[in-house]
């Protein structure tokens, strides 16, 4: 579970420093039904963060220092950041229909899965897919669950994976984490 979690914490910061024309819009998941799950659950986020806020926050960046400079050069043309999840004491607290309502929506046209990883020992699960038009990157789409958890992350906006990877060693991204957007993430040896 905590590869995981390493693995979605990385896919979340990746999702932020990353990502926006009108079609971009259509990259915006409908995630607002979780909320109907938090009030039995331990632990919750909910994360709205739109493209003005993300620009207001650029602006506290300093463009002298280089990853700085990358960082604000990629929130300027991000669109939002949206995350939903929960966490449970016991499991199936959730039903497969809250699920299947994100799964849905990742599946459908423009929409590409591009990393699925399942675990029947654990039950864990993460899907990553990604809107495509023309061949660019307009949102990602992060759907993790267990037994006890289900998370969305949802970024809005042009992904530039050459930026992203530049990145690497900054702001909590491990140095030899190779971001493969052919379909999966991997340490580097």
């Amino acid at each position: 579970m905590k590869s995981t979690l390493l693995k979605l914490a990385s896919l979340t910061l990746l999702a932020l420093l990353a990502t926006t024309t009108a079609f971009a819009q259509n990259a915006r998941l409908q995630i607002d039904h979780i909320d109907r799950l938090f009030p039995n659950a331990v632990e919750t986020i909910d994360v709205r963060v739109d493209g003005a806020l993300l620009q207001i926050a650029s602006k506290f960046l300093d463009k002298n220092r280089a990853n700085e400079a990358q960082v604000k050069d990629l929130l300027n043309v991000l669109k939002g950041v949206y995350v939903k999840g929960v966490e449970f004491d016991q499991a199936n607290q959730f039903t497969e229909q809250d699920v299947e309502a994100v799964r849905q929506q990742l599946n459908a046209p423009g929409w590409s899965k591009i990393v699925g990883v399942r675990s029947k020992r654990d039950g864990d699960n993460v899907e990553v897919s990604l809107m495509l038009n023309n061949g660019l990157i307009e949102g990602i789409g992060v759907l993790v669950t267990s037994p006890k958890q289900l998370m969305v992350v949802n970024v809005v906006g042009p992904i530039d994976p050459e930026k992203i990877t530049e990145l690497r060693g900054s702001f909590g991204i491990p140095k030899d984490f190779d971001f493969d957007f052919s379909g999966s993430s991997r340490r580097r040896n």
